[in-house]
């Protein structure tokens, strides 16, 4: 095909690809079933793997430890992790399974600048309410490419690899994405027949136990189904407990041909208990003073503040389906559909060392002098209760065309993104306050007949979004490339409030343009420096439709203004060593106008602030050796309030941003050294590392540095393996969740386990 035919074909496919939508999908099992020889090529090469059908087994070279060789699970951020200019932090299969990883929370523990936030009724510690830079991103996690909604703890069961994006991403994902945004990879079917199975066992008590079977039909054909069961007591905390159990099941039709199409399920359900962790205080003579955690103060870090009534149940049923087909040589049209049923039972009790200045100070001047047993107080009016219904259904058409125009070589992506969420909410009252605890003695008790449907605290919502988007990446040398994009974005969303005032209705709508601009220089194909410019938006109603519990009519939100965020970043990604080694390195800069919070009676609040975030992140990942592994990285973080409605805050650091933070996990195959020895046996050390960092802008609340040294030592050797994980060898009280609150009286941290130590064992099969 011509340049000229090839660009007239393009402009109406441009146009038509809106309207594929899920037409695309809900004809693709055909198309799949009957991909024809053109694509053996590819099938011979689907997952990295070369396959022989009669013998049902896979052969083939490993997964490249260097994760500048990753690709996305994003249909539009097509390439590698190299090809895109940011940072991207991604945390492998292998470090996963290494780590023995069961929850995302904790393989985000590898990447620095992420902390957790403690929510009031959005959420507890566990349910993966996270931070990038400073920035929320609780709206910003991602599954295969589309919206993951609803807050849950998310398992790592089903979990290939997780990437971190960072910096304004609207471009690529839309909404959102201030500090960046989580994408996982799921675990799909495959060519080939395997399976494995372990079982897990550790202090707290802990029991888990996963199975993977994956099973070829045909030659382009494959299913695949892995389940987990989990119970757990968290180890170092009273009553605290956070079981789960879930279902995959994975179905491909023309895997490795041109025309694919995988079809996705997941179920997870949690029960678990909400940890709001300790009231802050100050420990001085007259309480007065920076708040700190009352665990840095001699109380126990097992004590827990809630109630026996404190349950956070949650069932997630996630179907998506990914579909994709190569027109001809230069165009690829992709189409990702989900649909997704969350719902949640969620009932709290968070513990505040007062509510007023003199009552927080008489607890931190007790501790201090140690004279007295201090009454703590409860917030939120008791905690908050509910029950909770949400669904919601996203679609992303995309095409990815890579053509000439004379001299100039380009790779356009392009397509229309549209999402729907539903939302219902009956809240709970109680009939009996609570009794409030006392710093040493906590009482966990409380009467579960004394909860009852709240008839004045109804709340049903939704949202829409329609986008569209655009980018270009243009050589115009071969090492020299442009890569431009924008997407424009259309929200609405509709509130509608039973309150004891009486019922109000709310609708809201916006639209916006988020840019994107970078400049690549690619001299070497192991080398690749960028500098990029971004802008993205944050509306602050109806972007948080299944995570967000209030109405806008009960603080005005739908008047409010979206927050903008910018970034700019100049980078390198570089492969060593026959490339085994990445290097990756980075200077930034984000900026954000127009700030909000979340208070403790789950308004928003505008603080006026604009805040700047200027940073350096390095990493290094894979072998240094053919025995040994590395995954190291780094962040340095300099934050600043540049302008405040509160001016005595300006000049001051932004909240929960830590100025150092890092992580090293290395392992090294003494196997080879050993003749005796058959298989593989890894000894692995790792050590994680966050500066202490004030939680407010006003300084007035701040938690301690955090510092965990873990190891690991694994032996394999036929289908059977074991490992032996340690965690916080040091045995530190470190915090990795935090409320900031509406006054330092109302900040919270929870500390987090001990050490501790799991054991697992596992075949092949």
């Amino acid at each position: 095909m011509t340049k000229e035919k090839a660009l007239t074909s393009l402009r109406p496919l441009i146009s038509g690809a809106a309207s594929a939508g899920l037409a695309a999908t809900l004809s693709s099992l055909p198309m799949a079933a009957h991909a024809q020889s053109a694509g053996e090529q590819k099938k011979a090469q689907a997952e990295g793997d070369s396959t022989s059908l009669e013998a049902i087994v896979v052969t083939g070279g490993e997964k490249s430890e260097n994760t500048n060789n990753a690709v996305t699970s994003s249909s539009r951020l097509p390439g590698t992790v190299k090809d895109i200019p940011q940072i991207v932090n991604t945390v492998s299969e292998k470090l996963i399974t290494e780590q023995n990883v069961t929850t995302l929370e904790q393989a985000l523990r590898n990447v620095p600048g992420i902390t957790v936030a403690i929510g009031e009724a959005n959420g507890g510690p566990n349910g993966d309410r996270f931070r990038i830079r400073g920035f929320e991103a609780i709206g910003d996690s991602y599954r295969d490419g589309l919206r993951d909604f609803g807050v849950y703890v998310r398992d790592s069961f089903n979990l290939e690899q997780v990437q971190v994006l960072k910096g304004p991403s609207g471009e690529s994902f839309g909404v959102g994405t201030t500090g960046g945004a989580i994408s996982t990879t799921s675990k799909t079917a495959r060519l080939g027949t395997f399976g494995s199975a372990d079982v897990s066992v550790g202090n707290g008590p802990l029991v888990r136990s996963t199975i993977d079977y994956n099973k070829q039909l045909d030659e382009t054909t494959a299913i695949r189904v892995n389940a987990m069961g989990n119970r757990q007591d968290i180890a170092d905390r009273d009553h605290v407990e956070s079981d789960r159990w879930g279902v995959a099941g994975s179905i491909g039709f023309g895997i490795g041909t041109d025309t694919s199409w995988y079809l996705d399920y997941m179920h997870q359900s949690n029960d678990r208990t909400p940890d709001y962790g300790v009231p802050m205080a100050a420990f001085t003579p007259t309480g007065a003073g920076v708040r700190e955690p009352i665990t840095e103060f001699g109380v126990p870090r097992s004590n827990f503040y809630g109630k026996e009534t404190d349950r956070d149940r949650s069932d997630v049923d996630m179907l998506t389906s990914r579909f994709s087909t190569e027109a001809n040589d230069w165009l690829t049209i992709k189409n990702d559909t989900r649909l997704v049923r969350y719902g949640r039972y969620f009932s709290t009790t968070p513990t505040i060392c007062g509510d007023t200045e003199l009552k927080c100070s008489a607890v931190g001047s007790a501790l201090y002098n140690g004279a007295v047993n201090p009454v703590l107080s409860i917030g939120a009016g008791g905690g908050p209760t509910y029950d909770q219904t949400a669904w919601g259904i996203q679609n992303v058409t995309t095409g990815i065309a890579e053509f000439e125009t004379g001299a100039l070589r380009h790779q356009a992506v392009f397509g229309l993104d549209l999402s729907y969420q539903h939302d219902e909410r009956q809240g709970y009252r109680y009939l009996t306050p609570k009794n409030p605890s006392t710093v040493w003695e906590p009482d966990y008790s409380y009467s579960r007949d004394l909860i009852v449907e709240n008839p004045n605290n109804v709340k049903e919502s939704n949202s829409r979004n329609a986008a569209l988007f655009a980018s270009d990446r243009m050589w115009l040398t071969e090492q020299f490339s442009i890569l431009g994009g924008v997407r424009w974005d259309y929200y609405k969303a509709h509130y509608d409030l039973i309150a004891a005032s009486g019922r109000t209705v709310t609708d809201a709508n916006t639209s916006f343009f988020s840019p994107k601009l970078s400049a690549i220089w690619e001299p070497t194909k192991d080398q690749s420096y960028y500098v990029s410019y971004a802008i993205s938006k944050n509306v602050p109603w109806g972007q948080y439709i299944a995570s967000d519990v209030n109405a806008v009519a009960t603080d005005n939100r739908a008047n409010l203004d979206p927050e903008t965020s910018s970034t700019i970043e100049a980078g390198a990604k570089l492969d060593l060593l026959d490339g085994r080694l990445g290097l990756t390195g980075a200077v930034f800069q984000v900026t954000k106008d127009n700030s909000y919070y979340t208070n403790a009676s789950n308004n928003l609040v505008p603080t006026g602030e604009k805040q700047r975030v200027r940073g350096i992140e390095l990493g290094a990942t894979g072998k240094l050796t053919e025995q040994w592994d590395v995954y190291a990285s780094y962040t340095l973080l300099n934050s600043e309030i540049l302008d405040a409605s509160a001016a005595a805050t300006i000049g001051n650091p932004v909240a929960g941003v830590p100025r150092n933070s890092g992580s090293l996990w290395t392992t090294y195959d003494l196997a080879p050294h050993f003749d005796a020895l058959d298989g593989e046996l890894l000894i692995g050390a790792g050590v994680t590392y966050r500066d202490g960092m004030y939680i407010r802008s006003d300084e007035k609340a701040k938690i301690p540095y955090s510092l965990s040294l873990d190891a690991m030592v694994s032996y394999k050797t036929g289908n059977w393996n074991v490992s032996l994980n340690a965690y916080n060898l040091a045995d530190r009280i470190n915090y990795d969740s935090f409320f900031q609150g509406e006054n330092q009286n109302t900040a919270r941290a929870i500390p987090s386990s001990g050490r501790t130590f799991i054991l697992k064992v596992g075949t092949t099969f």
